[in-house]
């Protein structure tokens, strides 16, 4: 396929970037720029298309359409009203504006009313009949930045985030956001086909990440994506392959809580992402968990750290390195990566860390964190 000139906008949480920005030059595209946000990157049809359908670490991807300056909305409104709406919006399909902007265009409120203003003075003034307008859930999202005195205007490929893949019907106490899930299973640089064992599940969105990995092969976005109308419409030409329908040859991804509450949500969940044959949920607690597993693989989880669950940290130092102690017991040679927002924390393992990503997860400042689990501990108390 041709080089496009066009330039997508890969966003994603803060600390993913480096992920992200990995992830888009393995794809063989041109990284634009970076910034803690996101990528702006180029490159072939077909390059994009896969990044699109396999990102791991993006929420979203954009398509840019418009990059001006803009010394105040008059400006925003001439500029925008010059795009071909026509060619992306049509009268069956909703769109809503999601806009955050500053310093020239500081009043985000009013630059989505001179945008939508844009938009539909466009369409007027080519006789086209005019779509619904919605604030929430529609069918297109178009995306307003600024900064300093520039302004972009973004068309999402994806709709809702890629993180909402639709499968948490519920989710729990402090879920693990999907792209963050996804990091982990990247810094402990697990393979599809290895064993996975998350000892405090929640509503198991580690696991249910990871099964979806290796069952779609990794093109974990397809489906939302084929409900996309502006990405199906830039890349008509794009089939969309079937649902995998295999199983596991023996089950290796293995989820434990010790909530009942907490593993019937996450049968639920695997079901609905039609993973539940991928995954083996149990009640059980993570001090008591012994290796049935082999002698080698993961453990991959998020255990609790203090403030996000309302938990006083000094009730979690002792449960830490009783932790440390079992994994250093029962999974000696295996890897351990966790998520963590209480970095004191991390010290009562009693482990030497071998790598880590500093992130932000629920609006908290957390690292993921990966270990090599050593040998046998041998004693008992601190």
């Amino acid at each position: 396929m041709k080089t496009s000139t066009s330039v997508y906008h890969a966003v994603c949480g803060e600390g993913l970037s480096p992920l992200l920005t990995q992830e888009i030059l393995d794809n063989h595209l041109n990284v634009v720029s970076s910034n803690r946000g996101g990528v702006f990157f180029s490159g072939k049809t077909d390059k994009v298309i896969n990044f699109c359908i396999s990102s791991k670490f993006a929420s979203r991807i954009n398509l840019q359409l418009l990059q001006e300056k803009a010394e105040h909305y008059e400006d925003l409104y001439a500029k925008a009203k010059k795009i071909n709406w026509e060619k992306w919006i049509t009268e069956d399909l909703s769109f809503r504006i999601d806009a955050q902007t500053k310093d020239s265009l500081h009043n985000s409120q009013f630059a989505t009313h001179k945008l939508k203003d844009a938009i539909l003075d466009a369409l007027r003034e080519k006789k086209v009949p005019l779509p619904d307008i919605q604030k929430r859930v529609s069918d297109i999202t178009i995306v307003l930045r600024s900064f300093l005195d520039k302004f972009s205007i973004e068309l999402s490929l994806t709709g809702e985030s890629l993180g909402r893949r639709g499968y948490r019907l519920e989710s729990g106490a402090a879920p693990v956001r999907e792209p963050i899930a996804q990091a982990m299973l990247e810094i402990s640089e697990w393979k599809p086909g290895s064993t996975i064992v998350d000892p405090m599940c929640g509503s198991g969105t580690i696991l249910i990440e990871a099964a979806l990995r290796e069952k779609l092969l990794g093109e974990i976005n397809k489906f939302i994506l084929a409900e996309s109308p502006i990405f199906t419409g830039l890349f008509p030409d794009y089939v969309f392959s079937e649902a995998q329908k295999q199983k596991p040859k023996t089950p290796h991804f293995f989820g434990f809580d010790i909530d009942p509450e907490a593993i019937r949500i996450a049968k639920e969940n695997a079901y609905e992402a039609g993973v539940e044959d991928w995954i083996q949920f149990d009640t059980g607690d993570v001090l008591n968990i012994q290796n049935r597993f082999g002698e080698n693989g993961h453990i991959i989880t998020n255990p609790p750290y203090g403030d996000r669950l309302g938990k006083p940290i000094e009730n979690l130092r002792e449960m830490y390195f009783q932790m440390g102690r079992v994994f250093k017991n029962e999974f000696p040679g295996w890897k351990l990566t966790v998520l963590c927002g209480e970095f004191s924390l991390l010290g009562k393992l009693a482990m030497k860390e071998k790598n880590h990503l500093p992130l932000r997860h629920a609006n908290l400042k957390a690292k993921i964190v990966d270990y090599q689990i050593k040998g046998k501990e041998q004693t008992l108390k601190q």
